[in-house]
């Protein structure tokens, strides 16, 4: 069970952020998400957001334990769950089962609260039903494999046909790779053409130099730009809050790290 030994750890760490952002990160198994998701939780830590990564594409088991486990403990014994600067990772909980057992993102205010962030990494088909509802834009990793426009079209339409979403279309090419620059390019601009067309939705698309921290920068800020934005006390606020309007408004909190429970 989680460490309950100090039930008032949480008035000790830091506290509660007013506001929790959502963002999704789509997983797949030709276009995982991984080369994106850490370089990105990793730059919104650093503009000074606490982020609790739950990754759907690793199942809780007794030996890592994860969403699900937190899911079963009562709400009072997650107070301590918050991030701890002594630890140097990004936290992340393994997310498979929990997430099918969430009844909405709403359900994440009472174990996240002293993060400012919450990164689903996770297949669209658990990301739909989550999100529906909420003015959000899950970002899909562009697949550059073979017959990779036409899973990345069926991501998209997904997401259109069951949770009525717009997403951002990102391709990973390093400016010395031409090729692969070209052929990103290529590719989004073909899916921005069939998702107009068929779906009457226009996707972000954006290429991205992953080795560019400038690059991963504005990434992660259009990210968060496109994030559910959820209340305590209220229902989930489905509007689209600008990335540095909200740099602005919350006063930075320092880098923090893994999540402070224990089974």
């Amino acid at each position: 069970m989680l460490d309950s030994a100090n039930q008032g750890s949480g008035l000790q760490s830091a506290a509660a952020w007013q506001e929790l952002q959502v963002c999704a990160i789509a997983y797949s198994a030709t276009a995982p998400g991984s080369p994106l998701l850490w370089p990105l939780s990793a730059q919104l830590q650093q503009l000074g957001y606490p982020v609790l990564v739950l990754d759907a594409s690793q199942a809780e088991s007794a030996d890592a334990p994860g969403l699900r486990d937190l899911l079963s403990e009562p709400a009072w014994q997650a107070t301590s769950l918050g991030p701890r600067p002594a630890q140097a990772s990004v936290a992340a909980l393994p997310a498979a089962l929990g997430l099918s057992q969430l009844d909405g993102l709403e359900s994440l205010l009472t174990y996240a609260r002293r993060y400012a962030v919450v990164i689903l990494h996770a297949p669209v088909e658990q990301l739909a039903p989550l999100l529906q509802g909420h003015a959000t834009r899950p970002l899909l990793p562009l697949d550059m494999q073979p017959r990779g426009m036409v899973r990345s079209y069926r991501q998209i339409k997904h997401l259109a046909l069951h949770a009525g979403l717009s997403c951002i279309v990102a391709g990973a090419a390093a400016p010395h790779e031409s090729f692969a620059r070209r052929h990103a390019d290529t590719l989004m601009a073909s899916l921005a053409q069939c998702a107009e067309r068929h779906l009457r939705m226009q996707p972000l698309c954006t290429r991205t130099d992953p080795g560019s921290a400038q690059d991963l920068r504005r990434l992660a800020l259009l990210l968060l730009a496109h994030s559910a934005t959820l209340t305590p006390g209220l229902a989930a606020a489905a509007t689209l809050t600008p990335g540095a309007a909200m740099a602005a408004r919350v006063a930075p909190a320092p880098v923090f790290f893994q999540p402070a429970w224990n089974l």
